[in-house]
């Protein structure tokens, strides 16, 4: 029979077990997404070097276009890489995701400019693109079951939440490296030969992280169903997590594809494209555009566990539901905001408010999409689901936005597209299973 001193040794230790993984899932989530969205915040830049043309503006439609490519290898990747996450470990795969981010990474870094091979330039930056949307189709699964899996009863809100904190944590890293180097040496010269700076650090930090990565383990629930195969192969759903209302798995795709729609664009449209937005569509500065979001990414990171906690006791749906509907109501405003009034001051104001609405779809998606789906398939139908919405939705929404704006010659209608996106995730909401209170009975929230 165990000791009371024995059982309190056995608890400490799962408990720094568990907050080892979370901190470490987290940072490779961070890294990750440094990675792949500081292109976004280099577009003017890389538009300059490999589309070169009278036309800035289809100039930044070509840099566009390259960067929606690597959404669309994401759900290659989830069709590749999640069906491994069920059967080697989500471990596995997020070792292998940060390995070719690091390589895609190392090769935009080091591309020629157009001026140097020609037509071979783009090409290059393209393949770069493609490794690295091809990974994050595998990461983005993987890490967030990883997390949700590790969490304590009753708290894969809060647990679930840090994987977007490693989201906009790449968000914000990528973005301070950006408006760091830029402060320093210059518009000019970032679009001369400093636009390489962020991607080889990237890759360096990505190596550094893969290597802390190894240490960690699987996950209890993945051990669980692992072990259960090994007595009897054909055993799967014996050990999924319980919910309190079960669903199809096709049911909870396309729910799941729809929570992530407005996910994705608010970071990719309202955070990732917001400085070449104020840039090339106002006339605040490059320098004032980064800092300012910056500002209102940190507030987003500070909050999304707040509101993964509070998902924890109210449900994810209250959460979700309020996002969509302040997307609905605010979108236009701002950015009206920012055009009529092009100041530093009125861009901190718009990013700090579209923090809040960020924070609460980001803080509880997560865990809201890993508990649509059983234990066996869950990193298959998470990272195959979330890979095409973000393709479709986020990893378009800056050439969407910018192709929008010189459509119309409309300098907001862009918020046509953030709008019509909120609405696909808020009848998303409305049809999903309710799970108020569950945290309180020890069971998924």
């Amino acid at each position: 029979m165990s000791s009371p001193t024995q059982v309190q040794s056995s608890t400490t230790a799962a408990r720094r077990t568990r907050s080892r993984s979370a901190v470490l899932g987290t940072l490779g989530n961070v890294m990750e997404w440094y990675d792949f969205t500081v292109y976004g915040f280099l577009a003017a830049a890389i538009g300059a070097n490999f589309f070169p043309g009278h036309d800035s503006v289809a100039a930044l439609l070509s840099t566009f276009a390259v960067f929606a490519v690597g959404f669309v290898a994401r759900p290659v990747g989830a069709l590749v890489l999640g069906p491994i996450s069920d059967r080697r470990g989500r471990k596995f795969v997020m070792l292998l995701s940060m390995l070719l981010m690091a390589a895609g990474s190392l090769v935009i870094g080091l591309s020629p400019s157009y001026a140097a091979i020609g037509a071979l330039a783009p090409a290059l930056i393209l393949i770069g693109r493609l490794m690295q949307g091809f990974s994050a189709g595998g990461e983005f699964g993987s890490a967030a079951v990883y997390l949700t899996e590790w969490a304590s009863p009753g708290r894969r809100g809060f647990f679930g939440s840090f994987h977007q904190v490693g989201t906009y944590g790449g968000l914000l890293l990528g973005l301070f490296v950006v408006a760091t180097l830029t402060s320093a040496v210059g518009p000019d010269e970032v679009k001369t030969w400093a636009w390489r700076v962020p991607f080889l650090l990237g890759a360096l930090l990505a190596i550094i992280v893969l290597v802390l990565r190894r240490g960690i383990g699987e996950t209890p629930e993945f051990q669980e169903l692992t072990n259960a195969r090994m007595v009897e192969p054909d055993t799967g759903s014996a050990v999924d997590s319980p919910t309190d209302r079960p669903i199809s798995s096709a049911r909870g795709f396309f729910l799941a594809v729809g929570v992530v729609a407005l996910w994705s664009v608010t970071s990719f449209v309202t955070i990732n494209y917001m400085p070449t937005f104020a840039t090339a569509f106002t006339t605040i500065s490059a320098t004032a555009a980064l800092w300012a979001t910056a500002i209102g990414c940190v507030v987003a990171v500070a909050l999304i566990p707040v509101a993964g906690n509070l998902s924890d006791k109210v449900g994810r749906r209250p959460l979700i539901i309020g996002a969509a509907l302040t997307y609905i109501i605010a979108s236009l405003p701002l950015f009206w905001l920012v055009v009529s009034v092009p100041s530093f001051g009125s861009l901190v104001l718009v990013q700090v408010l579209f923090a809040i609405p960020t924070s609460a779809i980001a803080g509880a998606g997560t865990a809201t999409i890993s508990e649509l789906f059983g234990t066996h398939n869950r990193g298959s139908l998470v990272s195959i689901a979330s890979a095409i919405s973000v393709a479709v939705f986020g990893g378009s929404g800056g050439y969407a936005a910018t192709l929008l704006i010189k459509s119309t010659g409309f300098k907001v209608s862009l918020t046509f597209y953030i709008i019509a996106v909120a609405i696909i995730t808020l009848v998303a909401a409305l049809n999903l299973p309710r799970t108020d209170g569950l945290s309180r009975r020890g069971q998924p929230g």
